[in-house]
């Protein structure tokens, strides 16, 4: 029993295949054999089939010549219509032969009948007969339609003069069987000489009206247009008179090319077979010699690939102890091939150590790679990507189908690096230093990128989410500043205090005094007022540099906010309205009311001062267990961040020509600050506005 290791072996298969192979060919022989012999069969056909349509040819162009000489009869004829019924059977005919002239698929059979000039001629003779019939049909509708405009002459009353009535009646019957233009013309003439008479007559009743005149017009005018259509019907048959001259000596000249043609291409066809016949004998005798010779080579060659192959597998297996394959031949490929076992097997040694190596620090660096939180990515010194993990894909916002785009268009979603610095065939890229950039998304993370080049050329791009940071950073720095300018105002206010404390205490003495006239009491009266004025600014500086007095008490927020709605509701204006959107369960907080009304208070006049067609404005409170927060949104104009970033210092304002002091958020940061919560915004120009103001609920009663 043959077993499945020697069929699938070289010894087996390469004799195999090569006497397959022969008896391919020999069966590929034997089929070529009878093909040709079938196709000289088939050319005898062919040129029978190439006579007979020669022969339907000759039939049409005489068609066509009966056609032609008969149409002039047909047109002094009464009626077009015959013409008209003959030409459409010309142009069937023509479509017949055309049809047959055209190779069907693999048939080629009619190929060379009908020459390009033939074919040519057939079309226009079908063009030509098409125009004629349809000229016939055209000038039957104008007699139609001439007879008819006869109907009403004969039967209508239109001419009152009966004369004259019989003389027109007359000129248009005339008129109707006329055969010439020359002849309508004169006819026409003579029926405008008489009407044109009648028209102008001084007597009303015998006075004739262009309405009456309708019927012969259209007379006229239908004779006219149907001796136009029979004189295009006499072009048209001196067109066909000459196109089937034509036509019958391109017959005459096609036949015999196409005898001699065809004379030759049987002579040709039987000499190449009889030549391919000798040649087909001759290459399958030499590839049978080749044949038997090939299969002794590689029986005797399969032997030692089959030793080869052995130790090979062995090696794979692992087994340490393979000697050299035995091979006797002396074929120079093969024992080069033992040479180089010999060596590979050195090699494989050695790589199976280092292989394992490998293999553990190759996974140590592809699950580091994969699972860095920081984005990385290599491309060559021609910008194309050569490896990069998925977090660098998320930051720069691709698919993952972005793995393959080149490094420029890689990084066109971040605007802010120059494409110019980086590489992209052939362009080096002028980037020589590292370079760090920020970029801000569109869901306002912040991704810090950076670019370097390697020594061959290549550039690495780094990129890490720096959003946090980067808020910290920012908030850091807001919060920093805004304390550094309320300290500034309070000591400012101390200042100032002091020194209206003084104009007020030397104004009072001033004031003891007697003797003063009525106008040094009023200039008296003016400082005494402006030193009021400065104490209530010192007062609001205070408030501002969180320093004004606090008297916290416990407050109820849902109630206190319920009982400013109507307060509120008049402060923001009619266009305005107050929504509140409270949680049931709020807790009683430890706050100044009085602060917080105002804070509150402040914020629904800057809500209503940014929506001036109005809208509405909503308050809501929310806790949790250590935070209680109060909101105040408007929909109205928004802000930019770079107006957020200043809106909480003082006398800072974007309403200065509308009566804005920057006081109003100054003093709600103040006093969330002065009661240990925190104030933030929320905004964006043209979506409105969101303040929030968070205190710890450790502050509650």
């Amino acid at each position: 029993m043959i077993s499945r290791s020697f069929l699938s072996s070289i010894a087996f298969r390469l004799p195999f295949a090569i006497a397959f192979i022969c008896f391919l060919v020999f069966s590929l022989s034997a089929i070529a054999i009878y093909g040709l012999q079938r196709a000289r069969d088939e050319m005898a056909a062919y040129g029978l089939q190439a006579f007979t349509s020669l022969a339907k040819a000759s039939l049409v162009s005489r068609q066509v010549s009966d056609l032609v000489s008969s149409a002039p009869f047909l047109m002094n004829s009464t009626s077009p219509y015959r013409v008209a019924s003959e030409s459409r059977a010309v142009v069937l005919q023509v479509d017949s032969l055309l049809k047959t002239a055209e190779p069907h698929g693999a048939d080629q059979s009619a190929r060379g009948f009908a020459s390009a000039r033939m074919v040519e001629l057939l079309d226009l003779i079908r063009t030509q007969t098409l125009v004629l019939a349809r000229d016939a049909d055209a000038a039957q509708n104008h007699k139609a339609e001439a007879a008819a405009a006869l109907g009403e002459v004969a039967t209508g009353k239109g001419i009152v003069d009966p004369d004259l009535r019989r003389q027109v009646n007359g000129i248009v019957q005339a008129a109707s069987t006329s055969d010439s233009l020359f002849q309508l013309g004169e006819l026409r003439r003579r029926y405008v000489a008489g009407t044109t008479k009648a028209q102008g007559g001084t007597e009303p009743e015998s006075r004739i009206s262009p309405a009456e005149l309708q019927p012969y017009e259209r007379v006229f005018e239908a004779q006219t247009r149907y001796l136009l259509n029979m004189f295009a019907i006499r072009a048209a048959v001196a067109k066909l008179h000459a196109v089937s001259r034509d036509l019958s000596h391109a017959t005459e000249t096609q036949s015999d090319a196409v005898a001699r043609q065809l004379n030759d291409d049987l002579l040709s066809t039987s000499d190449a077979l009889s030549r391919l016949l000798v040649t087909v004998a001759l290459a399958f005798l030499l590839v049978l010699v080749m044949a038997i010779f090939s299969i002794r080579s590689v029986m005797r060659v399969s032997r030692g690939i089959v030793a080869l192959s052995n130790g090979m597998n062995a090696l794979a297996k692992g087994e340490n102890e393979v000697g050299p394959p035995a091979y006797g031949g002396n074929e120079t490929e093969l024992v080069r091939l033992l040479d180089a076992f010999r060596a590979f097997k050195d090699s494989v040694d050695r790589v199976s150590r280092l292989r394992r190596t490998a293999e553990a620090a190759a996974r140590t660096i592809r699950s580091t790679f994969r699972n860095m939180n920081e984005g990385i990515a290599l491309f060559d010194k021609m910008g194309r990507p050569i490896t990069m993990n998925r977090r660098i894909i998320e930051l720069f916002g691709h698919s993952g189908s972005a793995r393959k785009l080149p490094l420029r268009r890689f990084v066109e979603p971040v605007p802010e690096i120059d494409p110019a610095l980086l590489p992209s065939d052939p362009d080096r890229g002028a980037l020589l230093e590292r370079a760090v950039i920020r970029h801000r998304t569109g869901d306002q993370r912040v991704v810090e990128i950076s670019m370097s080049r390697q020594p061959e050329g290549g550039i690495v791009l780094l990129a890490r989410d720096v959003t946090l940071m980067d808020r910290q950073e920012a908030e850091a720095a807001k919060v920093q500043r805004l304390d550094g300018i309320m300290r500034m105002t309070h000591q400012v206010s101390h200042e100032v205090g002091n020194m209206i404390g003084i104009i007020t205490g030397s104004l009072g003495l001033l004031e003891r005094e007697t003797g003063f006239n009525d106008r040094q009491k009023r200039n008296i009266a003016r400082i005494r007022k402006a030193a009021e004025r400065g104490r209530s600014l010192a007062g609001s500086m205070l408030s501002i540099g969180s320093q004004q007095p606090f008297y916290p008490s416990p407050v109820d927020v849902g109630s206190l906010l319920r009982g400013m709605a109507d307060i509120l509701e008049i402060a923001v204006g009619a266009k305005c309205h107050i929504k509140l959107e409270l949680d049931a369960d709020l807790p009683v907080v430890s706050l100044d009311a009085a602060l917080l009304e105002q804070s509150v208070l402040n914020l629904c006049l800057n809500a209503s001062a940014a929506m001036p067609l109005g809208g509405i404005i909503v308050i809501g409170a929310t806790a949790t267990t250590e935070i209680l927060l109060i909101s105040v949104t408007d929909s109205g104009i928004g802000m930019s961040p770079e107006v957020i970033d200043k809106a909480f210092e003082p006398y800072f304002t974007t309403r200065g020509s509308h009566g804005g002091a920057g006081l109003g958020l100054a003093m709600v940061y103040g006093f969330v600050r002065q009661s240990g919560g925190e104030a933030s915004i929320y905004s964006s120009p043209g979506n409105g506005t969101t303040v929030r103001l968070s205190f710890p609920t450790g502050l509650r009663s």
